[in-house]
C-alpha cells in the first residue's frame, strides 16, 4: 500500500523545514533535542482525556529517585489492572510529557491504571541504566502498587520503539529471575536487531520519520562499547532462548526501518511457543501511535490497543476466580553467569535441572541435575547423554550450586565415568576429595580459592627472592598484570562485576572526572587538572609495589581501586606486614553506584581478587580516615576487623584487617549483617602493635 497521503505531506513539511536550515535531531545536543521533540508533541498529539492522574516516586537499585506517572481509567474502589508503559525516544529523548496523551487514552478505553515510568536518559546515563530503571519499576508496582489501589496479579507491560524492547526485555528478566510473567507484552514497532542493517532499514533509511543516522546518533549515545550490542537487554533477538514469556501483541509500521527486525522478533517469538499475534499497519510510519492529529490510523490503533488489554485482563478476572496450582517451571528459571578460565557461560537452573552453555552464540550444552535432600546438596551430571563435559563447564555448575545454596558449605558431585579427569583437576586442587562410594565431596571453602573459576590465566606464585627498595626487604614481585584480571557475576544486581587494570588513554577522562568529584575530593584530595591526574596514573603504572585497577558493572566503569603489596607500602611501620600481605585503595566515581548493593558486589569482589592473586596471601589491610564511619561499618560486614587506629600526618586512620582463613570460611563473598567488627579476629592476626606516624593518601 503506498504511503498514507496525510503522512506524506506531513514528511514533505519536515523536509522543507530541513531544507529551510532546520538540523535534524542527529546534529543536535541531546539537551536540544529533548526540548525540540517535547515541543513538537502537542501538535502531532495534542491533549488526552482528562483523568486522575497521580505522580509516583520510587527508588532505583543505585538510590536514585525515579518519577513515574499513574493514570487511573476505571474504579478507584477497586484495585485496577495495571499497564506498565515504556516511551520511545532511542534512550536519548522522551518522557512522560511526550507520551501523555497516548497513556491517557489507554487508560480511558481499556479501562485500567497506566504507569508510565521515567527512565533515565542517556548520554548522562547509558546502557543498561534503562533497562535497570524499568525492572526496578517492576518490582516497584509488585511490592507497593496494591497500596496505590492497583492489581498487581492483572498486570501488561507495554512500550513503543526502545521502550517496547524494554517491555519484552523486562519479560525475558522476569522469567530468568523466577518472578510471574505480566498478562501481556504490547510491543509498539520495537528495536530487536543486534545492528540495523535489515532490507527495511536500506529501504526506509531516510524521508520515513525516522531515519538511520537518527537511529545510530541514539545509539551511540546510548551504548557504552559495540560489545554491548549484543546484549539481550538491547537487542532481544540475541536472546537464546525465548521460550517461556508472556503472549505477545506486536504492531509494526509498513513505512518504519523496524518492520523487518520487528517480524523476526515475532518469528522467534513463535517458534519458541510464545502466543504471538503481529498487526502490520499498511502505509504507516514508526511513531504512528502518537500522531493522532496527523493521521486517524492513531486513534484506531489506540482503541484496538485498549480492547486487546482489556480482553487480558478480563481473562485473568476470570481465572482468578478459580485459581489452579502454577509448578514452578511453568514461572521461569533462575540464570546465572560464569566466567571459568574467562569463558562467558550461562548456567539455567529450572526446578533441578541445570544446563550450562555458552552466554552468546552456539556452543556445547551440558546437562545436569541439582537437587537438595536432607541437607545435602547433590549435583548429578552421571546420567546426561552429552559429550563429556568440558572442564569450565563443570566450574560453572559447581560455582552456580553454591551460590544458588549459599547455606551449604559442601556439594556431593557425580559424574560419569567419561568425565573423571575434570574431577581429577578438582582434587588435585584441593578443592574436592574421594571418600568411599560413588560421589565425590567438594568443600565450599577451597574451590572459592580456585583462581581459574574467576580469573583468565592466573599466574602461578612468582619464586620468592628477595630484594630491597628504599631500605625496605621484601620479596622479588611479579610483572604486574593487564587486561582483565577478575570477573564475578552478582547475583543481587544480576551483573557481572569485573576488575581491569588500567589503560591511561582510556581510562584517564573518567578518572579525571571522578578526582574532581566532592565527595571523591574531600577523601582522596587529588582534584586538580587533566595533566596532574595523567601524571599520577603514569606515577602509578610506574610503581612496581601497586596496580590501578577499574571496577565495571556489565563493562560500565564505576570507580577506581589500587591494590598494593603492603610491605613496601607506607602503611608497613604500623603493623607487623608479612611477605605477601596486599591492601587497597578505592574510590567510587559515578554516584549512581555508591548504593549498599553496589558495596556489598565490590568490597568482598576486590579481596576476594587479592586472595586468589596470590595464594600466599594471608592478610588483606586497609587504613580508611576514621571518621568515614560508613565506610568503617562496611569494612565490618564484609569481615574486616578493627584493629586500632592512628595517626597519618594528614589523617587519622583506622588500620582493618581481612584473614584468608575468615574470608573463605565465613564465605565473606558474600556480606554478613550488620556486624561490628571484631577484636579478637585482631588478636588472631596480630601480635600487639605500636603506633607510628606515616602519611597516607587514601
Amino acid at each position: 500500500m503506498p504511503l498514507h497521503p496525510d503522512l506524506e505531506a506531513f514528511l514533505e513539511l519536515a523536509a522543507l523545514a530541513e531544507e529551510d536550515g532546520r538540523a535534524p535531531m542527529c546534529e543536535l545536543e541531546p539537551a536540544q533535542a529533548r526540548a525540540s521533540y517535547d515541543q513538537s508533541t502537542l501538535a502531532l498529539d495534542g491533549v488526552g482525556p482528562e483523568l486522575p492522574v497521580e505522580d509516583i516516586g520510587f527508588r532505583a537499585r543505585d538510590g536514585a529517585t525515579l518519577r513515574a506517572r499513574l493514570y487511573r481509567g476505571g474504579d478507584a474502589g477497586t484495585p485496577l489492572p495495571t499497564l506498565l508503559y515504556f516511551h520511545g525516544g532511542g534512550y536519548v529523548v522522551g518522557g512522560l510529557d511526550s507520551h501523555d496523551a497516548l497513556c491517557r487514552a489507554l487508560a480511558q478505553r481499556t479501562p485500567c491504571a497506566v504507569l508510565a515510568v521515567d527512565y533515565r536518559l542517556a548520554p548522562e546515563h547509558k546502557f543498561p541504566t534503562a533497562f535497570h530503571d524499568a525492572e526496578d519499576a517492576a518490582l516497584w508496582l509488585a511490592a507497593q502498587g496494591a497500596s496505590h489501589g492497583l492489581d498487581p496479579t492483572r498486570v501488561a507491560f507495554a512500550g513503543d520503539s526502545v521502550g517496547g524492547t524494554l517491555a519484552t526485555a523486562l519479560t525475558l528478566a522476569a522469567r530468568d529471575a523466577g518472578r510471574p510473567q505480566p498478562l501481556l507484552q504490547v510491543l509498539l514497532y520495537p528495536c530487536t536487531s543486534i545492528r540495523q542493517d535489515s532490507d527495511s532499514h536500506r529501504r526506509y533509511a531516510s524521508g520515513h520519520l525516522l531515519e538511520q543516522r537518527t537511529l545510530q546518533w541514539m545509539f551511540g549515545h546510548y551504548l557504552r562499547s559495540e560489545d554491548d550490542r549484543t546484549d539481550w537487554r538491547f537487542a532481544p533477538l540475541a536472546a537464546r532462548d525465548l521460550s517461556g514469556l508472556a503472549p505477545a501483541h506486536i504492531v509494526l509500521a509498513e513505512y518504519d526501518p523496524l518492520v523487518d527486525e520487528g517480524r523476526a522478533y515475532a518469528e522467534r517469538l513463535q517458534a519458541a511457543g510464545v502466543r504471538t499475534q503481529v498487526q502490520v499497519h499498511e502505509g504507516m510510519v514508526h511513531d504512528f501511535a502518537r500522531l493522532s492529529q496527523v493521521v486517524e490510523e492513531a486513534d484506531t490503533l489506540r482503541s484496538s490497543i485498549a480492547q486487546t488489554l482489556a480482553d487480558a485482563f478480563g481473562r485473568a478476572s476470570v481465572a482468578a476466580a478459580a485459581p489452579v496450582p502454577v509448578p514452578a517451571s511453568a514461572i521461569g528459571a533462575w540464570v546465572f553467569h560464569a566466567h571459568p578460565d574467562g569463558d562467558p557461560l550461562e548456567v539455567r537452573l529450572d526446578t533441578s535441572k541445570l544446563t550450562v552453555g555458552p552466554q552468546a552464540g552456539h556452543g556445547p550444552i551440558s546437562h545436569w541435575l541439582l537437587h537438595e535432600q536432607a541437607g545435602t546438596l547433590r549435583l548429578d551430571g552421571s546420567n546426561s547423554h552429552d559429550a563429556e563435559p568440558a572442564q569450565t563447564h563443570l566450574l560453572a555448575a559447581v560455582e552456580a550450586a553454591f551460590v544458588r545454596h549459599p547455606q551449604r558449605t559442601t556439594l556431593s558431585l557425580r559424574l560419569a565415568p567419561s568425565s573423571q579427569a575434570g574431577l581429577a583437576r578438582l582434587v588435585d586442587a584441593g578443592a574436592a576429595s574421594l571418600p568411599p562410594g560413588p560421589d565425590a565431596i567438594v568443600a565450599r571453602e577451597a574451590f572459592w580459592q580456585l583462581p581459574r573459576v574467576w580469573q583468565r590465566g592466573p599466574r602461578e606464585p612468582f619464586a620468592q627472592r628477595y630484594t630491597l627498595s628504599q631500605g625496605r626487604r621484601h620479596p622479588l614481585r611479579p610483572a604486574k598484570p593487564a587486561g582483565t584480571v577478575y570477573q564475578r557475576h552478582i547475583p543481587w544486581l544480576s551483573q557481572t562485576l569485573s576488575l581491569d587494570t588500567v589503560d591511561i588513554e582510556r581510562d584517564l577522562p573518567a578518572f579525571h572526572r571522578w578526582m574532581n568529584d566532592p565527595v571523591v575530593a574531600h577523601f582522596w584530595e587529588e582534584q586538580g587538572e587533566l595533566a596532574r591526574h595523567r601524571a599520577y596514573l603514569e606515577t602509578i603504572a610506574a610503581d612496581p609495589r601497586v596496580t590501578g585497577l577499574i571496577g565495571r558493572l556489565d563493562g560500565e566503569a564505576f570507580g577506581y581501586f589500587e591494590v598494593y603489596w603492603a610491605k613496601e607500602d607506607r602503611i608497613a611501620p604500623f603493623y607487623d606486614a608479612g611477605d605477601h600481605d596486599r591492601g587497597w585503595h578505592a574510590l567510587i566515581g559515578e554516584a549512581r553506584f555508591r548504593g549498599k548493593p553496589f558495596l556489598t558486589a565490590w568490597m568482598p569482589s576486590v579481596s576476594h581478587y587479592l586472595f586468589l592473586d596470590d595464594c600466599r596471601t594471608q592478610r588483606i589491610v586497609i587504613e580508611p580516615r576514621a571518621d568515614n564511619h560508613k565506610m568503617i561499618k562496611s569494612l565490618g560486614r564484609c569481615g574486616y576487623a578493627h584493629v586500632k587506629e592512628f595517626d597519618f600526618p594528614h589523617k587519622r586512620a583506622m588500620l582493618g584487617m581481612l584473614l584468608r582463613e575468615r574470608f573463605f570460611g565465613e564465605a565473606l563473598w558474600i556480606p554478613q549483617g550488620d556486624a561490628t567488627v571484631s577484636p579478637p579476629s585482631a588478636d588472631r592476626a596480630e601480635p600487639p602493635l605500636k603506633d607510628i606516624p606515616c602519611k597516607s593518601t587514601t
